[in-house]
């Protein structure tokens, strides 16, 4: 019998690229929150979710490591385990409650990839850099005020994004929009007929959340253009804050469920 959460299976299942969750994160944080045209970021919005009327995004770059209960070898092995990725999140409303969806997703690890398009993160592959602060000697940035801190992502030698952050204050309060429970698709094709084999929404259930040294500053982000991309849609027309921290959290699996059209939610808010 063959073994093995996700493929390849073998008879022991150590070569499954992904072991199943709970899964940990612990990583360092650049993040912009800009206002995009709100005509554009509610055309991103899947069915009943309400993207907000002004527009608000957030990009962020993340410098993780990450665990698997089921499999002690990822935190042991660090080409596993650590890995960068950018990603854009949109804020808004489903079902009653704050939430947030991320239209656009890049990574540089074959782990991530594929634990992400389970989870339903559109997650590409794409290259990136980003600051790392110092506590020693002249060869880097400090975490103090006036300091500059910069990341940038590419995907098939196109530059996507580029984002500065000048800090400012050390602060309490993270930016909101990286607690807002993100609603993911998971969409899988099907090779026989036209409907997917899976679409359904799902949304993680996470613990553990945790964060330290908060530094808010000015912030600047710009996008570039690929034909592969529909990232420049979301140019910003208003940035509101820059920001730099610690994060973590745990992920201990998801709640899946049908996607709704939205007329029949609409019918369902009427009849309450």
């Amino acid at each position: 019998m063959l073994h093995g959460w996700t493929l390849p299976q073998t008879m022991t299942g150590r070569s499954s690229t992904v072991s199943p969750p709970p899964w940990h994160y612990s990583g360092e944080v650049i993040a912009v929150e800009f206002k995009a045209d709100p005509s554009r970021v509610a055309a991103l919005a899947p069915a009943g979710f309400e993207a907000d009327a002004d527009g608000s995004c957030t990009f962020v770059f993340c410098d993780w490591c990450s665990a698997a209960d089921s499999d002690p070898r990822t935190l042991a092995d660090p080409a596993r385990s650590q890995y960068k990725e950018a990603f854009v999140i949109v804020t808004g409303m489903f079902r009653g409650g704050r939430a947030s969806r991320i239209p656009f997703i890049w990574v540089d690890s074959e782990l991530s990839l594929l634990r992400g398009h389970i989870q339903g993160f559109p997650k590409q592959l794409g290259q990136i850099h980003m600051t790392r602060p110092v506590s020693l000697g002249k060869g880097g940035v400090r975490l103090e005020p006036g300091a500059t801190l910069g990341a940038h992502v590419s995907s098939l030698g196109r530059r996507l994004a580029s984002v500065r952050v000048e800090l400012q204050d050390k602060v309490d309060t993270p930016p909101l929009a990286l607690f807002a429970p993100p609603l993911h698709t998971r969409l899988f094709p099907s090779l026989s007929r036209p409907e997917p084999a899976v679409e359904e929404y799902s949304m993680g259930k996470v613990s553990n959340v945790g964060w330290s040294d908060i530094w808010r500053g000015e912030g600047n982000i710009q996008f570039g253009e690929s034909e592969y991309s529909e990232l420049d849609q979301l140019a910003p027309i208003e940035i509101t804050a820059g920001w730099r921290l610690n994060l973590a959290f745990s992920v201990d699996g998801a709640v899946e469920f049908p996607i709704t059209p939205k007329s029949e939610l609409e019918r369902a808010d009427e009849s309450v």
